[in-house]
């Protein structure tokens, strides 16, 4: 067995130790996510620890991978419409939906990550190939090299993304090195956009018609979101609940599942 072989295996035996089905509405589920929530370190390498693991997901061979990465602050019926339209567009073995512990260019408020997790547990902890898991790195690059130590060795990676993130992706100042990073992570992963607000195909290919972001178009598959979806954001769910009105059409009906306690939006 070689080194990387024993390491997929190691983290394998812990991701199951500690990603058994929960159920949203058992307080100790809550108990269960804030311990590993408050586990999961802020420094050293990357990591993607897994909150909740696919019944029928990727197993020991190399598979498809499918990763949504986002705050969920609250999850809405726009990440639904992504992972419904990227499933779509690709046949994945496995789904993970990932929140990050904190985000590039956002500084944390709102819901507590593990009242998050609750409610993705709440609309996605039914479904045997979706995943949820917590990532301590905001960069794709570091998401790449944690997802490598957690699934077998040449699993295929496709980041699920609006068009805002992949503006964000290609953005020079995140990198010392814009060319060399960029080269290595679309080296190692597609990226499905999808259209957000008044942002549509047109504009995602008229972006990597740029000689900067020309080498990276074919690692780029465009989906579609419907016109009703394109402008729903967690932001605008949040806006609305402080405001005393209705979600409805926000938020999926399905995350009144989780005690009202247990989430800032439920």
């Amino acid at each position: 067995m070689v080194r990387g072989e024993l390491v997929y295996v190691c983290c394998r035996i812990y991701r199951m130790s500690i990603s058994k089905s929960k159920d949203p509405c058992d307080p100790r589920t809550r108990k269960s996510l804030s311990k590993e929530v408050d586990s999961l370190p802020t420094k050293g390498p990357p990591i993607i620890r897994m909150a909740k693991r696919a019944q029928e997901g990727i197993g020991i061979e190399r598979g498809c991978l499918g990763v949504l990465p986002a705050s969920f602050n609250p999850p809405t019926s726009a990440h639904q419409a992504l992972v419904r339209e990227a499933r779509k567009a690709i046949e994945f073995d496995e789904l993970l939906l990932v929140l990050d512990q904190r985000a590039m260019d956002k500084e944390f408020f709102g819901a507590p990550l593990e009242d998050r997790l609750l409610m993705l547990l709440a609309l996605f902890g039914d479904d045997p190939q979706i995943s949820l898991g917590i990532s301590n790195r905001g960069l794709f690059l570091e998401k790449v090299e944690a997802l490598q130590k957690a699934y077998p060795p040449d699993t295929q990676i496709y980041f699920i993304v609006g068009y805002d993130t992949i503006v964000r992706v290609l953005d020079p100042k995140y990198y010392v090195d814009r060319g060399k990073a960029l080269q290595e992570l679309f080296s190692q992963a597609h990226f499905l956009v999808a259209n957000r607000g008044d942002r549509d195909q047109r504009d995602l290919k008229k972006l990597f018609r740029r000689a900067e972001n020309r080498p990276f178009a074919e690692r780029i598959i465009s989906i579609r979101l419907p016109s009703s979806i394109v402008c729903i954001s967690s932001t605008l769910a949040r806006e609305r609940w402080a405001e005393g009105e209705s979600v409805k059409g926000l938020i999926p009906p399905q995350g009144g599942r989780v005690p009202k306690e247990a989430g800032t939006l439920l």
